[in-house]
């Protein structure tokens, strides 16, 4: 199952080929989790990068139900601060980018589910997931001047926190 976290860097790239590759890798390793019965914990997320890239190829409506029922099951399992903090921002944004009747509500909904997660000692990677939903949701309602000041927060706590990634997702933001 090596190829899990190289797939997911995979489908995170810029060009086609990646991507592609990405896919490719994640379709084996859910096809190798379901053979072996070995590492099933991964599958809700190997579903949602799937899903994910099928709604990135235009098939929205089929994605987001498998997204939606990978993010149940991983926060049924008690995984929301796990995969399912990746996961619901997958679900979210591409919620968002649809944008069809009701898929504001459902991303609000989402978001509120993850900041109301209880954790120790803060998580990092949830509060700056957090940072860059409530900016996207800001945009989706139309308020641009909290949209301006979330995403200014977000790209701050990407650049504090040295989030190369968030970083250049932070810039990449209108």
């Amino acid at each position: 199952m090596r190829s899990v976290p190289r797939s997911l860097a995979l489908v995170h790239r810029q060009t086609d080929a990646d991507r592609d590759h990405g896919q490719q890798l994640l379709a084996e390793a859910s096809e190798m989790a379901l053979r072996r019965r070995h590492n099933l914990c991964d599958r809700p997320l190997i579903d949602v990068y799937s899903s994910r890239e099928t709604a990135r190829c235009g098939a929205r409506a089929e994605a987001i139900p498998l997204m939606r029922a990978a993010v149940d099951h991983l926060v049924g399992e008690g995984q929301l601060l796990g995969w399912g903090v990746c996961a619901t921002g997958v679900l979210v944004e591409t919620l968002l980018d649809r944008g069809a009747d009701g898929d504001v509500a459902e991303a609000e909904a989402a978001i509120k589910r993850l900041a109301a997660a209880p954790t120790d000692d803060g998580l990092v990677v949830r509060d700056i997931l957090l940072r860059r939903l409530r900016a996207l949701l800001a945009r989706a309602h139309g308020d641009d001047v909290a949209y301006a000041h979330l995403r200014d927060r977000y790209r701050d706590t990407a650049r504090t926190l040295g989030c190369e990634g968030h970083i250049a997702w932070a810039e990449a933001m209108p």
